[in-house]
This record gives structure tokens, C-alpha cells and sequence, in this order.
């Protein structure tokens, strides 16, 4: 198989070894994919992300997978996606009948609705996958059928809207246990509806592409059309009019993204479009006449930033801006005439699905808004004009409420300070003067664009900053209220300790990592004269650092085998508390450690099946940490407990619900209000019929 290589610039990181894949990951658990995905999207597993939002591949470290659980006991936990990981739900007994998008919300739930004033147009949900089906990789036919991933198998299934029935395309070996486990990921569909190209993760550890028929009742044969050890995922995205090409995207092994086009004709052949600092698109779709590709990417150097969207003929000959702007534009598909391109943007008062004129590979007039509030998640256009996209029911996200510590009872009701995003928000942190709460409001799956939100509890109000990294993790505030530490990584992928100015976003290394030392969850001293962060050393040791800013010295705190999990400091800057699996009994442990010298104090321990989970929050007084404890193998069964660190009785914080909680939980300095995560979402297929003006549209 041939292919025509650009040169690339390689990217520099860390040196140490990665785990390249979920499988990598899962196998060094010792845990089944499903699984891990499920800890990644529930309980903050720290796994990094490539190339693009859509279909991109994964990475993590070993430290940090260490240092989050080594001693994690096997949970038969809820199924999410893979690849555009979802956490899974089981079908909800009641659906709210009439609910709107919130403004730039990613998901939402929808009501099935006849658009006023819109001569037909209607909106409907057409199917809620199993917690094992995954839309999200797949693709809709020309006659509104859906190729997905069946992670119960890892097999790629088509599913067909108006029997209800599906069907296994592939027949994949191996269970998840073990790391040669076959699976399908990312999908397309021929325009005639005949065949299917997919992702393909084989028994020796490397990705390819692969064709198979869509025809038949049986099992079909599939055929190799694309493989590279140069390459570590390539993604195809969709089929070509004429079916001579799949475009495609791609990462290689020096983590530079590709896009391109490889041909079903001439022995699967590479054409790269575009290299080097390719920041990745979330959607590629040929225009019907086969000439183009519509694309959306970031203005900027990073993937972070605003998206437009392009349009590139496929011989690589001229890029063409389609639709630029402020607003965030996001590639949806084209009208079936090629007259239009569809996109998602958030130019009105919400999300709302656009169509610009196209001519000649150029856009002609101004866009039009064809539907308010709608998902940014296309699956595609039929052949007579359907848009069918996922559609993200969320429920997972941040609660507020006030808390009564010593009866263990809230006194208010939980309430949610997001204004949009609702399910991808995370990691709250108050201000010290308890004025704001921080989160993390994550713009897609994989966490790879972020940015700070920031709540006013006096006015209600949410301004966001979008931090000048590629990649940021949880941010705590610094104690003068003016800024946050994280740790990031760089523009150029530089690992360390970030300082992010609360008001503008930038951000300025304050510690970085040393060759293969990672450098993880730092926090200042009250004072801010010092730094504190755990450091992956060799082997399976771990230590508790202090760094004076000043002069640049380090002081080793404690150093612990296998996995120590977050440093938490005591508001008065005496003690570290934190959590850690303990292999030789079988139990977990809070463990409160003296940062100016002293032995460290176990203040509580359970035995399996219940397990503490990494958060130690501290009580604003320092008296006691709160902890989120798991009660039983599943993990269905969870609950916050509060510890005191001078004796007393443990006590159960009764935040009124178990599912989805933790394992963040910040105490307000006022010592009566309590902020955490908890909820579920699930997916579901929605079609958008009637959208485009008759003349418009295939009949």
C-alpha cells in the first residue's frame, strides 16, 4: 500500500513512556475497556486526548494512572463510548416533555416539536441506544440508516430506524481483558449505501482502516484498505460521490495530525491535504459534487480556540474561507443540491443550525438560520435532506447547596450555577473570599477544549476565560483571588505548573515537569510564597513536593509506593491530607501528613468492597476533610463522609442523591455551603426533517 507522505514537525513531550490507547490503558489496570472509560468520564481518570474532538485517539501516563488508583477493585460498571467517549445511562423512566437547548449547550434534552412558521419542519428523536450502542462514531446511510460501535463487543452493528432491528457487521476476537482485544471505532458510509469504512484496532496492537458490505443478512468479509506503523489511529470521516476516496484524519506516531484522502481504488493510497501544525476538525464532509471538503478548525495555535469553517478542494489546490467570525462555527454537512453548506454556530441567542450558498467553491451571500437550539453533533444528511445528529441528555453537573455539617443534613436545595454546557462541567473550587466558584466547562468530549468558567454568587453571573494552554487540569485558586495554578501543557506541549490570570486567561509557567518527573496537582501556601505538587518518580514511588518561588528549592515532603492521590493543604498551610489504596490489606486510607516534620496519621480506614475515592476537601476551620466514599463493588452506592482530624465521630454528609457523585466536593469559606458533581447523562439520534426550502431540498 502506497502513500504519499508530507513532512511534519514532531512535537515535543514528556519522556515518559505512554500508554497509547484504551486498550494500553485498560490492560495496565488490569481492568476491561468499558470500564476504564466509564472511571475516565466518572471519577476523573486521567486520560489526554489528539488530533480532534470527533474521533480522536488517547494517551495517558503511567504516573498519573498510578497516582489516581492502582488498587482499584473490578466494578461492573455502566458502559460508556469509546473514541467520543459518553458516560452511559440506563433508559430513564421519565423524560421531561418540553425542555429548550440551553444557549451553546453541547446537549440537551429535546422535545419532539413542529417548528412554527417553518412549513413542516420537525424535530424527533428516533432512538435511544443501549448504554453499549454508540452513536457517536458512526455514521447515517443515504437511506437514513446508522452504522455505530457496540462496546459490549466492539463490533461495528448497522441499526435501522424503521424496524428497529441491527445488525453486526464485524466479528471481533478477544475479550476486554486482554490488551489484543480487536474493535471498530469511527465509521463512514458509501453514497450508494453499500459498503462501510471503518476503524479498525487489530490483534497486534495497531490501528487500520477496513472496508466491508452493507448488503445481506450475514456477516460480511471485510478487506484491509490501509495500514501504516507510522500511523497510530487514522479516522475516516466520509465517502466520497463518486466512491473513489474516503477522507480521512490521522495522527502519527510523532503525535503530528493529518488530513487527507485515501483511495478504495488504488490500494489504499495516502493523499495528505494538510500537515504539520493541523490542529484537527470536528466534522470533514465532501460536498455532493465531489470537489470539496467542508471543514471546521480553530483560528488560532491552539485547539482551544474559536472554530471557522473552510472549504478545500480535494486536489489540495485552494483553501477557502466558508464562514468566519466571532461565533463558533462548527461543520454539519451540506444540502443534498450542494447549494448550501450547514453549519452549528452560536452567532444568535442560542446554537442554532445555519446554511450559507455555495458556488463554485465559494461562499455567495450571507448565511440564513434554519433552526434555533440544536446539537452540534451531525451524523450526517440523508439523501432527502434529513439532518440526524446525537444528542446529549445531560444531567451530570455541579450542585450548589447550603449544609448543615453537624447534623450531616442540606438545608437547601441543590441548584445548578451553570448557564450552558450542563453535563460537561467539572472540578468547582471557591474563591477565598468566597465571592466566586470556579468549574471547568469542558466544549466537548474528550476535555480537549475547555475553559474556566467563573460564577458570581452575588449576581449570578458566569464569565468564562479561555487559558492560553493546550491542555489545563483541574485549577485551584491562588490565595490573593487574582489568578489559579494548573497544571498544563504548553502551546508547544511543555508539561508543568501554570499560572492562569483569572481576568485575561494567560498563563505563565511557574514549574515545569523534568524529563520523565512529571510535576501534578500543584497548589499554593496560604501565603503563596510556596508550591506544593506530588512527583511521579522511578519504579512505582511517589512524593509530596515543596517548592520555594522564591529561590527555586525543593523539599521532599513524604515520599509512598505505588499511588498516593491528590495533595489536599490545610487552609492554615500544616498538613497535607489524601487518600491512598494500601495493597497489602486491601483498604483505603486518609492519610494526614505534617509538612513541617512529624509522623503522618491515618484518620480513617474501610476494607473492601467500600473504597475512598481521591478528594480529601478540607473543612474551612481545618478540623476535618471530606471524602467521598464508595459503598459496594458496583459503585452505585456512594456517599460523602466527613472526617475529623483530632478524633470525634465520622459522619455521612447527606447530599440527597448517590448517582454520579464525586469524587470532587468543595467546602465554601463560610463553612456552610457545600459545591460537588452528581447526575448521569445518556444519548439518544434525533432527525431534523423539512429544514431546507422545498426548492432547496431532494424530494
Amino acid at each position: 500500500m502506497s502513500e504519499k507522505i508530507a513532512t511534519s514537525e514532531k512535537i515535543e513531550g514528556p519522556d515518559e513512556k505512554q500508554l497509547e490507547s484504551w486498550k494500553e490503558i485498560a490492560a495496565y489496570l488490569k481492568r476491561d475497556v468499558r470500564t476504564v472509560i466509564r472511571w475516565e468520564k466518572s471519577e476523573g481518570l486521567p486520560v489526554h486526548r489528539h488530533l480532534h474532538q470527533s474521533r480522536s485517539s488517547v494517551y495517558a501516563y503511567p504516573s498519573e494512572i498510578n497516582a489516581w488508583s492502582a488498587t482499584r477493585q473490578q466494578r461492573r460498571e455502566e458502559v460508556a463510548a469509546w473514541r467520543r467517549p459518553v458516560p452511559a445511562l440506563a433508559f430513564a423512566a421519565v423524560l421531561m416533555l418540553s425542555l429548550l437547548l440551553v444557549a451553546d449547550a453541547p446537549y440537551s434534552t429535546y422535545a419532539a416539536q413542529q417548528v412554527p412558521g417553518s412549513s413542516g419542519m420537525a424535530s424527533r428523536r428516533v432512538w435511544t441506544p443501549s448504554p453499549d450502542a454508540d452513536p457517536s462514531s458512526g455514521a447515517i446511510s443515504p437511506d437514513g440508516r446508522l452504522v455505530y460501535t457496540d462496546w459490549e463487543t466492539g463490533d461495528l452493528a448497522v441499526h435501522d430506524f424503521v424496524s428497529g432491528r441491527d445488525r453486526r457487521l464485524t466479528n471481533s476476537q478477544g475479550t476486554w481483558d486482554d490488551p489484543s482485544k480487536e474493535s471498530a471505532a469511527g465509521s463512514t458510509i458509501s453514497r450508494n449505501g453499500k459498503q462501510v469504512a471503518y476503524s479498525w484496532d487489530n490483534v497486534k496492537g495497531g490501528n487500520e482502516l477496513r472496508v466491508t458490505s452493507l448488503e445481506g443478512t450475514g456477516l460480511p468479509q471485510s478487506r484491509l484498505l490501509f495500514a501504516n506503523e507510522d500511523v497510530r489511529y487514522v479516522a475516516p470521516y466520509d465517502w466520497s460521490p463518486d466512491g473513489n476516496w474516503i477522507a480521512v484524519q490521522l495522527e502519527r506516531q510523532d503525535r503530528t495530525g493529518q488530513m487527507g484522502l485515501i483511495s478504495v481504488r488504488d490500494g489504499g493510497s495516502l493523499s495528505v491535504l494538510k500537515s504539520a501544525e493541523w490542529q484537527g476538525a470536528h466534522e470533514l464532509f465532501f460536498s455532493p459534487d465531489g470537489k470539496y471538503l467542508g471543514f471546521d478548525a480553530p483560528v488560532g495555535e491552539s485547539a482551544n480556540d474559536q472554530r471557522d469553517v473552510f472549504l478545500l478542494a480535494v486536489d489540495g489546490s485552494r483553501e477557502v474561507p466558508a464562514v468566519v467570525g466571532s461565533s463558533n462555527d462548527t461543520m454539519m454537512g451540506w444540502s443534498p443540491d450542494g447549494k448550501y453548506l450547514l453549519f452549528a454556530s452560536d452567532r444568535g441567542a442560542t446554537v442554532g443550525l445555519w446554511a450559507v450558498p455555495i458556488a463554485d467553491g465559494r461562499p455567495q451571500g450571507t448565511p440564513e438560520l434554519m433552526k434555533p437550539e440544536i446539537s452540534r453533533f451531525s451524523l450526517g444528511v440523508s439523501a432527502s435532506g434529513s439532518l440526524y445528529s446525537r444528542v446529549i441528555v445531560g444531567g451530570r453537573d455541579i450542585q450548589v447547596a447550603t449544609a448543615d455539617f453537624e447534623t450531616g443534613q442540606l438545608v437547601s436545595r441543590p441548584v445548578n450555577p451553570a448557564k450552558s454546557f450542563m453535563g460537561f462541567n467539572q472540578g468547582p473550587d471557591w474563591s477565598p473570599d468566597g465571592k466566586y466558584l470556579s468549574y471547568v466547562s469542558n466544549r466537548n468530549w474528550g476535555g480537549t477544549n475547555r475553559v474556566i468558567a467563573i460564577w458570581s454568587a452575588e449576581t449570578g453571573q458566569v464569565r468564562e476565560i479561555q487559558p492560553t494552554l493546550n491542555y489545563f487540569g483541574g485549577p485551584r485558586w491562588a490565595p490573593d483571588g487574582r489568578s489559579f495554578i494548573a497544571q498544563g501543557e504548553d502551546l508547544k506541549n511543555r508539561d508543568g505548573a501554570y499560572r492562569i490570570d483569572a481576568q485575561t486567561g494567560e498563563a505563565t509557567p511557574i514549574a515545569m515537569s523534568e524529563t520523565g518527573l512529571r510535576l501534578q496537582e500543584p497548589i499554593w501556601s496560604p501565603d503563596g510564597k510556596r508550591l506544593y505538587y506530588r512527583k511521579n518518580l522511578v519504579t512505582d514511588d511517589y512524593s509530596f513536593v515543596e517548592r520555594d518561588l522564591a529561590t527555586g528549592n525543593e523539599r521532599e515532603i513524604i515520599r509512598k509506593r505505588y499511588n498516593p492521590f491528590a495533595l489536599n493543604l490545610s487552609p492554615d498551610g500544616r498538613f497535607i491530607a489524601t487518600t491512598y489504596n494500601d495493597r497489602s490489606t486491601k483498604s483505603s486510607v486518609v492519610l494526614l501528613i505534617p509538612v513541617f516534620g512529624g509522623e503522618p496519621r491515618e484518620l480513617l480506614r474501610v476494607s473492601q468492597p467500600q473504597e475512598l475515592m481521591q478528594t480529601a476537601a478540607w473543612m474551612p476551620d481545618g478540623r476535618a476533610v471530606i471524602v467521598d466514599k464508595v459503598l459496594n463493588d458496583s459503585g452505585t452506592e456512594r456517599e460523602f463522609w466527613l472526617v475529623p482530624i483530632t478524633g470525634g465521630q465520622h459522619r455521612k454528609i447527606d447530599v440527597g442523591t448517590t448517582t454520579g457523585l464525586g469524587p470532587m466536593v468543595r467546602v465554601h469559606p463560610d463553612g456552610r455551603q457545600i459545591a460537588f458533581v452528581a447526575g448521569e447523562n445518556k444519548q439518544e439520534v434525533w432527525v431534523l426533517e423539512n429544514f431546507l426550502p422545498p426548492a432547496k431540498a431532494v424530494r
